[in-house]
Order: C-alpha cells, then structure tokens, then sequence
C-alpha cells in the first residue's frame, strides 16, 4: 500500500502539486512572527540543507515532504529520497519536520551544509487505523463497541509455536492461561470472566471468515491439542477482538464468549517480494518443585512410624529392618542413594523454524504464498510437536464489476505424547516417586517394576518403549465471489469449509509395567471432521451532503458440522518391534461415533455517522440451532450502540493542542452460548439388559425439549482518549455482562429412573474494566521508546440457582464460579503438633465436617495484564514484555500429597526442615505421623482445607527479544531489500509465591506437563 502511495507522489503533476501546497503547510505547522520571518529573509543566500530519507529497511522514502521552521516553502524528495532546501546564509541549525502518508512525522534539528540521513517508521497507529469487525471492516474512529486490535508486528515479536501464546497479556479484558506446556496443546482463552457452569467457555475463532470448531478435537490418545496450533502465526495480518455484546452480537448465539477474528495476510499489488525466515532455540523447564533426598524421606518415613506405633513396635522395627536389608545403613536412612527423577525424565530439548513467502500482484490479480516447517522438541524426553503448513491466498478480478477469491491453509501437525495413567505419568512420577529408585539396572538396563514405594512404573523406560503420538491434517478454505452491483453496494456469495483429519496410535510395550498385564497393546483411532459454510451478504456504503454516512449489512448463514470417529485396540503384542494393530492376538474393542449440528442465521446491522461526531448502529440476528429443543431451537440476538466524537465539535478547538481524540461509546447487546454439545437436548436410548429373556433398549439420557440458549446481557460504557497528537492514547471500558439461564444438570426425582435432567437454570454476571495505555516515551535523535499497557479488573459472581436456592452443589449464590467449599485451616497446635481447622462456629476442631466448610477466594484474579516496552535505535529494536496478575488462588492439592507422612513418595523440602518436632514449635507442617495417627484425618492434612489453597499472584518476565537491522546500503548488490537478525527469550523469569510449578497451572500441577524457558536466535531476510 505504501508503495502505491509513493508511485502516486512520484508523478512531476503530483509533485507540482505538493510543492504548491509547501508554503500552506510551512504556515501551518510553524507560525512565525512577521519580524521573525524579516530577520531571516534579509540574509537570504545560497545555503543548503541536504539529505536522504529512508524507512526502517534502508529503502528511499520518495516524495516525503520537507519543511523549516521559521523558513517559508519546502520540497520533497525525489527517487532516490534525497532532498536539498534552501535556508538562509550563516544559519548554521535548521529543524526540519518530515512527514510521508503512512509514516510517522519526525522532527530533527540539522546542521546547515551537512548532509543528514533521516529514517522514517510506520505509523502504526494510521496502518491499523482500519480494524476488522463482523463481515466487514470499519474505521476505529467510527467504532461505538468494545474492539481490540492486534498487528502481525506484536504477534512475531514472541517466538512461540502457538497463535493465543503469541497474544497472551497483550489484550486487555483476555485472559489466556497456558494450561499446560505441552508442545501444541490447548491453550484457555476466557474473554470478560466466565459465564457459565457447563457450557463452553472458548471464544468463536474466524479464520478469513471461516468459523471454526473449538475445542478438544482429539480422539482420545492425545490430549490438549489446541484449535489454532495448526495455523502459522507468522501468517497472520491481523486479529480483531470483539469483547462486547454489540460488537459480536452480528454472530448471535455463537458469541457469548466472545469473538477472535483472524485476517491472514494477502497479495498486494507490486513486484514479487520473497520472505525468508529462519531461526533456531532451546528449552528446558523453567521450575523445579524442592524435594528431599533418599536419605530424607526415609527419615522422615522412619521418624514419622515411632511417632505413630512406638519405636520398640513391631511396625517400626519391621520397616527399620526392610531398609537396612536395603542397604542403607544401620539407621536404615543415611546410605539410601538418591536418584534426580527430574534429570530422569527432563531434557534440554531443541526448537527449529523455517518459512519463506511470497507475495505480489498487479491491479487484477493479487497473491500471497507460503510454506513453514516448526519443530519443537519437547522438554520431556520423546515428546514432540512437528507442523508443516502450506498457504495459498489469491484474488482475482474478473471483470470490472466481478472479482474472486481464494484464501487456503493445509497442515499437518504431528504430536508425541506420554500416557496419562496416573501412577505412569512421566510428570507426575518425576515429582512423586520415591528417590532412591533408579530407572536402570546392574547392566544398565531398563528396570520394569521401581523397588521402593507406591510409583512403581518406570517411566524412563515407558518414554523409550511406548508410544503416545497424533497427526492432524487440516483444511481452512476461504473462497467468494465479489460483485459490485451499484455506486457502494456489493454483494459477497462465500462458500467455507474446516476439513479435519485426526489419526492417533498408542503402542503400550509388552516389557514395561503398564503393559505386563495383557502383554502390551495397541490402539488406532481415526477423527473426521468436516465444518461446511455458506454466507450471502450484501454491504452498502455511502455518504450523503457530504455529512451522513451510512454503512449496512445483511445476510444469511448456514453451517453444517459432522463429526466421525472410529477406532480399535488389540491386546497381546508378538513383536515389540512391530507397533501395528494386526499384529496384536486378541482384538479388545472396536469402537465407532457419529454426531452433526446444524444451524441457520439471517443478520442485519446498519451504522449511521453524522458529521463524523455522532454514531449509532443497530445489529439484529436470529439464529436456528439443531442443538435444543423442539419448543426452542430459534433464537433472536440484537445490539446497540453509540458514540460521540466530542473532539470533533467546535467547542474543543481551544483544547486541540494538547487533546487530539475524545470520544465517549456505550453499547447493549445480547448474545447467544450453543456450545452445549450436539445432542443434549434429546432422549437417549442404549441396547443393554434384557426383558423377558430378550436383550432390551433402555433410556440412558432423559434430555429436555425446552432447553434453550444461555444469554449474555452485555452492557459497556467506553472512553478513547489521545493526547499530544496521540503521542498518549487510553482507552478505558467498564462492562457489566449478565448471564442467564444458565445450562445445568437439574436433579429430580429418583422415581423418573433418572436423577438430573438438563435444564435453564441460574445466573451469572461479570463486571470489570478494561485499560489500555499507550505511549510514545522519547522521540529524538533517532531514538524511540514506546511503551503499552493493559489491564483488567474483574468480577464474577452467581446470582441465582435453580428454584431459588442459595447453595447447589460446589456453587453459591454470591460468590464467584470458580470459588469452592472447603475446610479452614486453623494451623498446628504447638503443643502436641497436631493439624487444627475451625468449625462452623469458629471453634478449634481436629476432624472438620461439610457443614464447617467456608467458601474460597475465586481462583479468578482481581486484576490482571501485560506491559510492554519497545527501544528503537539505529536499526536495534529491544522489545520487553510482562505479564502479571493478582488476586487469585487456587487449589495446589498437590500438597495433599506432597505433605504426607505415606512413606511412599518424595514430600517436599519443607516437609523435613519444618515440621514439628517439639512443644512449643510454630509451623505449618504437622507432627510425623504415619498414616492414621489422627481418627477421620488419615493423611494429616485435609484434602480441600485452606491451607491448600495457594496464592497465585505473579510477575513473570514473559518475553524479551532484540533485533537488528542492516542498513540497506550494506545490502546493495545483494539482491536483499532487508536483512533482519535477532535474539529472543520466553518465559525467562517469574516471581510468585506459588510452591508449585507455575501459577498459571491452576488445581494443582501433578502429572501436568510443565512450562519451559526458551531461547531462540533467528534472522529473517527480503529479496
């Protein structure tokens, strides 16, 4: 587009043009007293300022413009972006001001007769002035919702394999969570809190207009596979956050959520630019839990049974026996060898990224190609995540009124993974099993059965032999033809499809403990997916006098979604060499699923502008669902919204010099929850049982004909602010969403033959406000530092249960979704070391009961966000990002176990250094006992007490990543436009009271895969 605009300026009538204009402009921008502009016109010579202009890849901005102050006229550059400007004589400093479309102005004072090389940035407030809303584009300035914007420019500046990694503390009002580290897995997006008890939680993603499916769409075998982990993020142009009820209202009962829509980037017109990226890291894990030695856990396991049985018992003397007969001292503790499970089963593991594109066009036909290869090693050895993607994006104009498009992604991702199994679980057998197991023999081989405690399974060995991985295959095609009808009115015929293949094998090694029972095994599962779409929409644009505007949309929708899934397991494997399924003896289940949803929509949204002040837009959809019930499966979705533009009015013209926007937005909507599953609301009915000697149908799922959608009641009050020609911009939301009939598993009587029946019931709401803050820090002498930041503050709260009640179930009226009932911890009585919890009344009990428990802090933080600074100088570019939040807790029931005298599995470090020992101490961890020392309370302490609960406020140092690039006159004869090297880290620091893992894994971080610390080196390079 830049180029474009510069071949435009190029032109001598252009630039005659521009000249004529120099002198309003001069006047404009730098008033000068008569006698000022006197003084210097009297020594009017032959002096010259002189330079080139180039922008940030070293390439001549041609037709910039060029003016001094206090100097009348000015000039532009030319084709090769030098300018000369006549001052007068014995002027020795000269500030010029330098501006070009698209780029921001920059002021520099120069020296008279010396030729300077000034360098022009992006105005990146200008280029994503236009932002993408639902079918259809919009100016910011005419925006009245709620709507964030993030540039392909912030996504690259962290080097992660996935999309919602990459915006993760960038957007206010958008906690992302990563779930987990799983090379490519699921990644928790929740827009404006949660609002809902069973439904889906996820936003709506639209990839170029495709909507796709969330959720796991694994088929078992592998976990946590994400819906974007197969898109490039390098791809991408842009993404549109519609937060707001008006906003996404134009998606109707597909939008409670929220709604993310992606633009990948298109052809532009020019000659063919090819892209080359290329980049390399490592990573390992970013936190390690502080366990105990061998030695120490059989101290403690030692200390912790003459506590409970006596030293002269036969309990006590028997375990004393077993491990000296293990060799490890008479003591039975001192000798034990200590093996580091976390080395066992961790690694420094490798990441590697290539991709090249091209792009180009003429004024008919425009294109953009690529090609990306990622493979990210995963930090648990034999665990991986591999994606090749190929992307083809055209348009072409048929004919004057008719043009078509096409926008393709296919790619395969492959996963390996490792068994969930509780007791296999490579995660959880690093922290738990007991640390005087080695995974090896005498000869160094493989072990199958650990001697000492509960963890038996050895899980190095399980990562060598078995087999966990997946293949998804995927298809987003984007294809419609645009027809312009009349003077602003188009019509849009689109026709979309997701097409999803899922292969997943599991190989359980007839040698390793999970696999001795039925001698090994082997599983094939097989997942289609297909997500059909057609949309026909008519748009029209127009003004009126010059002061109305007005801009609509009307449609229609239709997807059809089916889901298949077939697959096998057989026992008994002949030949561990052999990981296929005929080659098993016994053929266990074979199983198969079939499902589809289908759902119709007609929409309308029509925005009015007056005299680019005052703007009102209306939007309207009905939507039809398969999903509920016979009695409701229509549904009617409509907005509002308005702003007013105060900086336009006359009245702030005084204020313009230091306020350069000021608007004022508020907007009501309702939206729609389908994400219910696709037969919810039917009976089922299952072969099972028999009647009169004869197999039977039997009802299994009662369902309900009248369930209907959950409902958001969106309301938002906004206010864009800018000051010092934008050099600050804030905007500032606060939003208050309602959420009704909720969907809930109702109980009813027993005597129906079922229990529960799902139904409409509760309410939810979610308030808070959102903050975004950005500044223009320093601008001189070549350098910049900006600066971004966001944050939100939230609150959820329920506000109704079925048939009035105050309590059902983990849930209660007036405290937050995520908050759960549990016992409160009272401590450790100094005197004889037990764990103490308050009842109900406040009194000091050792074996709490239900009615004593109180409800928790919400595991959603009062506030959260990001903070981003960016330093640019002579080509360097360090970009520094945090995230932070505070406020939540959540549940660490790993300290269930970890503080447990089970003499079974490592405990963690304060378990030894601070426990009690005698009358009088003060500390958290009880008295050793072994198991049931204290009646009702056999492991000590209470799984759900307070003293679980952990504080998951943090800071982390997410990303930092350092670029350079080369001067273009160090590229010329090398075919090379621009030539990029940089260095990046992520998740490199974190400070939190958190004992676990990560405060971002909430409920506990056991046996889930951890975060990593990486570093990557790159270069990326534009012929």
């Amino acid at each position: 587009m830049r180029k474009g605009v510069r071949n435009l300026l190029c032109t001598p009538l252009n630039r005659y043009c521009c000249c004529l204009l120099l002198g309003v402009l001069s006047q404009n921008t730098f008033a000068t007293t008569t006698a000022e502009k006197d003084a210097f016109y009297s020594v009017w010579q032959k002096t010259t300022v002189s330079g080139t202009v180039v922008d940030e890849s070293g390439l001549p901005v041609i037709g910039a413009t060029i003016v001094a102050e206090k100097v009348e006229g000015g000039t532009i550059t030319d084709d090769n972006g030098r300018f000369d400007l006549a001052v007068p004589e014995g002027v020795k400093k000269v500030k010029l001001r330098i501006s070009f479309i698209g780029m921001t102005t920059q002021e520099v004072t120069v020296t008279a007769g010396m030729p300077v090389t000034i360098t022009l940035r992006e105005d990146v407030t200008m280029l994503s002035d236009v932002v993408v809303i639902g079918y259809g584009t919009e100016k910011k300035k005419n925006i009245a919702g709620a709507v964030s914007n993030i540039t392909s420019e912030e996504l690259t500046k962290t080097s992660v394999e996935s999309v919602q990694k990459a915006l993760q503390g960038k957007v206010s009002g958008v906690q992302i969570i990563t779930a987990n580290g799983t090379p490519g897995g699921a990644v928790s997006v929740n827009i404006r809190g949660r609002s809902t008890f069973s439904g889906g939680t996820a936003p709506l993603y639209i990839i170029d207009g495709v909507q796709m499916v969330t959720g796991d769409q694994s088929t078992g075998i592998v976990k946590s596979t994400d819906v974007l982990s197969t898109l490039n993020p390098d791809e991408i142009e842009s993404i549109d956050i519609l937060k707001d009820g008006a906003s996404a209202s134009i998606y109707g009962a597909q939008a409670a959520n929220g709604v993310v829509l992606i633009t990948t980037k298109k052809g532009k017109e020019g000659k063919t630019k090819i892209s080359v990226k290329l980049s390399g890291g490592m990573q390992k894990i970013s936190n390690k839990l502080d366990l105990l030695t061998a030695s120490q856990v059989a101290e403690l396991d030692l200390l912790a049974m003459k506590n409970r049985y006596g030293e002269t018992s036969s309990e006590y003397l028997g375990r004393l026996s077993q491990y000296q007969g293990f060799g490890w001292g008479d003591d039975g503790f001192s000798k034990a060898q200590t093996t580091d499970w976390y080395d066992m089963i961790y690694r420094t593991a490798y990441t590697s990224d290539a991709q090249i594109s091209a792009t180009g066009g003429t004024a008919k036909t425009k294109y953009f190609l690529s090609a990306a290869y990622n493979k990210t090693d995963g930090i648990v050895k034999e665990t991986g995540f591999q994606r090749g993607a190929f992307r083809v994006n055209l348009t072409q104009e048929l004919l004057p009124w008719l043009s078509i498009s096409t926008n393709n992604n296919y790619s395969v991702m492959d996963q390996d993974q490792y068994s969930g199994v509780r007791a296999a679980n490579p995660s959880r057998v690093a922290v738990l099993v007991h640390p005087a197991n080695s995974p090896y023999g005498k000869n160094g081989e493989f072990v199958r059965d650990l001697p000492y405690g509960y963890y038996q399974h050895n899980s190095l060995q399980m990562l060598n032999l078995n087999e966990y991985s997946g293949r998804t295959s995927k298809l987003i095609t984007a294809n419609s033809l645009d027809f312009k009808i009349l003077e602003g009115l188009t019509f849009k015929s689109s026709y979309n499809a997701d097409l999803t293949t899922i292969e997943e094998h599991s190989f359980i090694d007839p040698r390793t403990r999970e696999g001795a029972k039925e001698n090994g095994s082997v599983t094939s599962m097989t997942g289609k997916l297909i997500n059909f779409q057609t949309e026909q929409v008519a748009s029209y644009n127009n003004v009126f006098n010059e002061i109305h505007r007005i801009s609509a949309v009307a449609g229609f929708s239709y997807r059809h979604e089916q889901y298949k899934r077939h697959g096998a397991t057989g026992t008994g494997v002949s030949d561990p060499s052999l990981h296929l399924l005929g080659t098993t003896a016994v053929a266990k289940e074979v199983s198969g699923t079939f499902s589809e949803w289908k759902m119709a929509s007609l929409f309308a949204r029509v925005n009015y502008t007056l005299k680019d002040r005052y703007i009102l837009t209306g939007t309207i959809r009905r939507d039809g669902s398969s999903r509920f019930g016979e009695n409701n499966k229509w549904g009617i979705f409509p907005s509002v919204s308005a702003a007013w533009r105060i900086i336009e009015e006359p009245f702030m013209e005084p204020v313009k010099s230091w306020l350069s926007d000021l608007k004022l937005r508020g907007s009501y909507g309702i939206t729609g929850n389908s994400d219910i599953g696709d037969y919810t609301a039917r009976r089922w009915y299952s072969s099972g049982g028999a009647y009169d000697n004869s197999s039977a149908i039997i009802p299994t799922y009662i369902g309900n004909p009248y369930l209907t959608w959950e409902k958001n009641h969106s309301r938002n009050i906004g206010i864009t602010t800018g000051f010092l020609d934008d050099r600050i911009t804030l905007e500032t939301d606060f939003y208050l969403n309602d959420t009704k009939d909720l969907l809930y598993n109702r109980t009813i009587p027993a005597t129906t033959g079922f229990t529960v029946i799902p139904s409409n019931m509760g309410g939810v709401r979610n308030k808070g406000v959102d903050i975004m803050l950005n500044t223009v820090n320093v601008r001189a002498g070549g350098f910049e530092w900006r600066s971004a930041l966001n944050l939100s503050f939230t609150k959820n709260e329920i506000t109704e249960l079925q048939d009035g009640l105050d309590v059902l179930g983990d849930y209660k009226v007036g405290q937050s979704i995520s908050s759960l009932p549990t016992y409160q911890w009272a401590g450790v009585n100094s005197a004889d070391g037990r764990p103490m919890y308050y009842d109900k009344d406040g009194y000091i009990t050792y074996v709490p009961k239900d009615e004593d428990r109180i409800w928790t802090k919400p595991a959603d933080p009062t506030f959260y966000g990001g903070f981003n600074n960016d330093f640019t100088w002579k080509g360097f570019t360090l970009s520094v990002f945090f995230q932070f939040q505070r406020g939540a807790v959540s549940l660490w029931n790993d300290k269930l176990v970890l503080a447990s005298y089970e003499g079974d599995t490592n405990l963690l470090s304060d378990m030894y250094y601070k426990h009690w020992s005698q009358p009088g101490d003060m500390t958290w961890v009880p008295k050793p006992s072994y198991q049931s020392a204290y009646p009702g309370n056999p492991r000590q302490i209470s799984e759900y007490s307070t003293l679980c609960y952990e504080k998951t406020d943090y800071i982390k140092l997410k990303n930092v990543s350092l670029s350079y690039d080369f001067p273009a006159k160090w590229l010329k004869g090398l075919y090379i436009s621009n030539l990029q090297l940089y260095v990046s880290g992520y998740n490199l620091w974190t400070t939190t009271t958190y004992p676990g893992h990560d405060p971002e894994f909430t409920g506990g971080d056991l046996g889930t895969y951890p975060q990593s610390r990486s570093y990557t080196v790159g270069l990326k390079v534009d012929f």
